[in-house]
């Protein structure tokens, strides 16, 4: 039905696990232990949201919220290892270091939120459904079905009004 192939979302589970005061006491072994961690996880899970990431720091940090602190570090460890950043207008997508690549696939598997998913998996998914004729909320309501969701928030269709707009 599709003309775009799907993959498994891949999860990195090969962190390690980082006390949050000894990378606020700027310890060698945590700030190592984070550079690994975000080319762990980026490299795996790319192109993936920063909302994502953060929700695997939390894992990474054993911790139910990131402090601003916390994500001051992050950002500037992220921008050291130089991983390419791109906007998927509610949030930053981070690319693995091979670059921003052409998606050719949705990965399927893992339960993101709509706006989790970058905008250039969910095009694919757009495109064909502007192929067979859907726009709008009907455009929309396919890709939430999709996804497995069912809710159209407001959110939710402001960002696929975006994902329709883009070729």
């Amino acid at each position: 039905m599709y003309s775009f192939k799907t993959i498994k979302y891949q999860k990195c589970n090969e962190y390690r696990i980082i006390n949050l005061n000894s990378l606020y006491d700027n310890n060698t072994t945590a700030i190592k232990d984070l550079y690994y961690d975000l080319e762990c996880i980026i490299t795996t899970e790319a192109p993936l949201t920063k909302n994502i990431l953060k929700e695997r720091l939390r894992e990474v940090f054993q911790i139910k919220k990131i402090s601003g602190k916390a994500l001051e570090i992050i950002d500037d460890a992220i921008k050291s290892l130089g991983f390419p950043i791109t906007d998927n207008l509610y949030d930053e997508v981070l690319w693995s270091l091979d670059g921003i690549e052409k998606q050719e696939y949705i990965r399927i598997g893992y339960n993101r939120q709509i706006y989790d998913i970058p905008k250039e998996e969910l095009i694919l998914l757009s495109n064909d459904l502007k192929e067979s004729g859907l726009r709008g909320e009907n455009h929309h309501r396919k890709i939430l079905e999709y996804f497995g969701y069912e809710v159209l928030t407001e959110k939710a269709r402001v960002y696929l009004d975006y994902i329709e707009s883009l070729k």
